[in-house]
């Protein structure tokens, strides 16, 4: 195409990008009592450990993780727009997860954190939730964030910590919608872009 390719712009104009120091991500986020559940086993767990100065997820804050999106030359539309046109591309069914056990993670910005983990058994339909939304967004001009996925709900940044062995209670989420979030980065803020429902499925 002369005047841009199949994604970009026409030559010569400038799509708006993103919100200066903000990152962008797709996520599953607790709501009611699975909030609630994950929220006192933060405050259990830091107890438990005696960690001095936690850096807590707030419960408004509680989520998990999917694709990041990364910006290329590619987006035919501004740069939250495409992020939006992508979601709503994807059609997935609601499903379960198991959240159990904690493990310590390096994060955004290689923060050192203690997460809660998804039982492996179920891992499996968080990812596949996720290689579906990699697909929406490459359609829509975008790479995203490729390494290994492994999905869990972050809880408090701590450097100082040691965990045991044991897994602890679990908690059972019903997964029925997945949002477009905007993080202010270092403000502990996050906005909601968006929000899309899952198909209700028979599935257990």
């Amino acid at each position: 195409m002369a005047d841009g390719d199949l994604f970009g712009s026409p030559a010569g104009s400038s799509l708006e990008g993103p919100e200066p120091g903000c990152a962008y991500f797709f996520a599953l986020r607790p709501k009611g009592r699975v909030s609630e559940q994950i929220g006192h086993l933060r405050e259990a767990a830091i107890q438990t450990l005696g960690v001095p100065q936690p850096g807590r997820v707030s419960d408004e804050r509680l989520h998990l993780s999917l694709c990041a999106p990364r910006r290329t030359p590619r987006l035919r539309a501004p740069f939250e727009t495409s992020l939006i046109r992508a979601g709503g591309e994807v059609l997935a069914s609601a499903f379960h997860l198991r959240l159990k056990g904690l493990s310590r993670f390096h994060g955004s910005f290689d923060k050192a954190c203690v997460v809660l983990r998804v039982d492996e058994e179920v891992a499996h339909r968080a990812q596949a939730l996720n290689r579906a939304l990699a697909k929406a967004l490459f359609n829509h001009g975008f790479n995203w964030d490729g390494s290994a996925f492994a999905p869990h709900v972050t809880l408090f940044y701590t450097d100082d910590v040691e965990l045991t062995a044991e897994d602890g209670v679990a908690i059972d989420w019903h997964v029925d919608e997945f949002v477009l979030i905007r993080s202010w980065v270092g403000l502990r803020r996050h906005d909601t872009l968006a929000s899309w429902p899952l198909r209700v499925s028979d599935r257990p």
